[in-house]
């Protein structure tokens, strides 16, 4: 966990902006955008498959939620008294005093911390969970305990364990570090990995890796193959 002041929050949002592919979550009860920003949320909107903003109720211009409303892929979420300001996706994860407000940005004395999955995964998964009870109080909307499930069910360490307590691979022992490196090997022959989901040295995936329910049945799939 790092902690982070003013500058560093801008920064650090962009780089989220940037880094993100899979979701984006967007806590932030008021919007008043730079043109820098809103060229970076607009990169962001055009290649992130998932996007949920949640802003305060009645604090968004009409402007500002048509512009909002022209991407296809962002569920818009309007909740009453919303005072958080919480920015996701799925490599980190920032909370913070600062809204994507302008004068905030410059004016504004405004601390954060910011978790990565790799690193803090429980508060992680606590973050998007108080992002679920914020959003789930006013909406009958699961998208965000579909995530939370994800990471649960679909991780990489989860398959390794599956696959060892019920096949057996060549010489080597069951839950072994080799075992695991040699199935690394073979997944990474069969699903293009991201740099964030392997180890820094790009030997072996992460165990906090979330293949998604879709990439964890091919790889279980092709390694079940090559069990003995």
């Amino acid at each position: 966990m790092k902690t982070l002041g003013t500058t560093k929050i801008s920064y650090e949002i962009e780089e989220l902006l940037d880094s993100s592919e899979n979701y984006l979550i967007i806590v932030s009860p008021y919007l008043k955008l730079n043109n820098r920003l809103k060229v970076k949320l607009s990169d962001a909107f055009k290649k992130v498959e998932h996007i949920y903003w949640i802003y305060r109720e009645n604090e968004l211009k009409n402007q500002e939620l048509i512009w909002l409303k022209s991407f296809h892929n962002l569920n818009i979420f309007s909740i009453k008294n919303l005072h958080s300001k919480i920015y996701v996706n799925q490599e980190f994860a920032i909370i913070t005093s600062m809204n994507l407000y302008e004068y905030s940005q410059i004016n504004n004395h405004e601390i954060g911390v910011k978790l990565e999955l790799n690193e803090d995964r429980n508060e992680y998964l606590n973050i998007l969970n108080e992002v679920r009870i914020i959003l789930e109080s006013e909406y009958d909307d699961t998208t965000i305990s579909n995530i939370i499930e994800s990471f649960e069910n679909y991780y990489m360490g989860s398959l390794f364990w599956y696959l060892t307590d019920n096949y057996s691979f060549r010489s080597y022992n069951s839950g072994s570090p080799k075992l695991y490196k040699f199935l690394c090997d073979k997944a990474r022959e069969i699903i293009d990995f991201k740099d964030y989901e392997l180890y820094q040295d790009k030997t072996a995936v992460l165990r906090t890796t979330n293949l998604g329910k879709e990439r964890y049945e091919k790889l279980k799939k092709h390694l079940i193959k090559i069990a003995n």
